[in-house]
This record gives structure tokens, sequence and C-alpha cells, in this order.
């Protein structure tokens, strides 16, 4: 904390994420200050302190106010899969690992209305290895995640977004394939019944090359059918 003092008033101000909770980054990071009076009820959420004072003080202590907490608007952090606090080690399951109840209770909270979404997901999704979901402890759990200081839990909420960038990303590279290998398989059907000097082949050539487009159109049509379930 950093603090700072004008007319007999003092004031401690966070200077990086250790100074900030995720149960404040809960309440902050949904608000889009846009006019100078929402950016100065911002810069004072932030910082705990009366919006009023502020806009009593000179526009100096409030230019140098938002300067220190300039930290805010960038709010993630190289991604980590675990956290260490009151002498354990928490770990992110991965989707692919999650238990039917896990996937329910986290959905229930993506749908619902709380301002507490974060906490109450690293609640089900990160825990001790080797313990098994238990839902009567989320809420001593989200509990704890909330007043974990954010150069802790915002890595963590970093590795949920770039599992997400790195799932984007293959799922269009493999709409790229499939796109590419349909045009391939297009062709050359084409190019096979107009000729292509398919008949010049031997026979037994030619045999495999129509059990291979056939294999082709499985493998396609087994590749499509995965996808649009996915």
């Amino acid at each position: 904390m950093i603090k700072v003092e004008f007319n007999d008033v003092k004031l401690e101000i966070p200077e990086s994420w250790r100074d900030i909770r995720l149960a404040d980054y809960e309440r902050l990071y949904m608000q889009n200050p846009e006019t100078k009076l929402d950016q100065v009820r911002f810069v004072a959420d932030v910082c705990g302190i009366d919006a009023d004072m502020l806009l009593e003080s000179p526009a100096q202590v409030f230019n140098t106010i938002a300067g220190i907490i300039d930290f805010v608007f960038d709010s993630e952090l190289p991604p980590a899969a675990s956290v260490k606090t009151n002498g354990k080690e928490y770990f992110i399951s991965f989707a692919d690992r999650l238990t039917l109840g896990e996937w329910v209770d986290a959905e229930n909270v993506i749908g619902s209305d709380s301002e507490s979404k974060l906490s109450e997901l690293l609640a089900i999704l990160c825990r001790p290895i080797g313990e098994k979901y238990n839902p009567d402890l989320a809420p001593e759990r989200a509990e704890m995640f909330r007043n974990l200081p954010c150069d802790k839990a915002l890595p963590l909420i970093s590795f949920f977004l770039s599992r997400k960038r790195e799932s984007e990303a293959i799922l269009n590279h493999y709409s790229t394939v499939m796109a590419q290998a349909g045009r391939f398989l297009k062709d050359t059907k084409t190019f096979a019944i107009n000729g292509g000097g398919i008949k010049r082949l031997p026979i037994w050539q030619r045999i495999r090359y129509t059990y291979l487009i056939r294999s082709l159109e499985k493998q396609l049509a087994r590749c499509s059918d995965f996808s649009s379930t996915e």
C-alpha cells in the first residue's frame, strides 16, 4: 500500500494486485466507467474511499491516485494452474477429468446472477491433489478464494482464459483442415471422373484408389459427426 495524505486525511492506496482481494476484483471487473464521474467513482471504489471526498479534493490528488492504481487495467497475469494458501496447494481440475457433479455445479454458477462467480467456480474446480469433489466444502472454499489476494487469484483466472484461447485456436485449425480435406476429396473425384490418367493404372492400383477414396469419405464423415456433437 502507498500512503497518501492531504488536508489531514490519510489514505492507503493499493499499488499492486497483492493489495486487492479477489472479492474486491469481482465487484470491480464488471464496471465499465465511461464518464469522468464514473471514473472518479471507480477509482474511489478501488481504493475503498468515499467518492465525494475525491470530488472535493484537488484534481492533482485524483490524478496521483489514478496513476498509482493504473495496474488495475491490466488484469491478465501470467497463467498458473495452482495456488498455495494456508499451507496447502490447490490445483485446477482439467475439463476432461471433471465429474458430472462438478460440471452441473459449475454450469449452475455460470448461469446464476451471483456477483462472486469467479470465487465460486474456483471453489468447485480448484482443490488439493487427490481430493474428491465435495459440494459441501464449496461455500467455505469460495470464501477462502474471495479473500485471496489478486496476485495469487488472477493467474488462475488467466489459466482458464489461456485454455479457452488454445481450444478456440485448435477448433479453428481443425475446421480449416476439414475444409481443405473436403476440397481435396471433391477435386480428386472430379479428376477421376474426367479420366485424369486413372484408366491407365494397373487394375490393383485402381482398386486401391477406389478403396482410399471411400476410406477418406468415411473418415471425413466421422469427423464431421464428431464436430457437430462437440
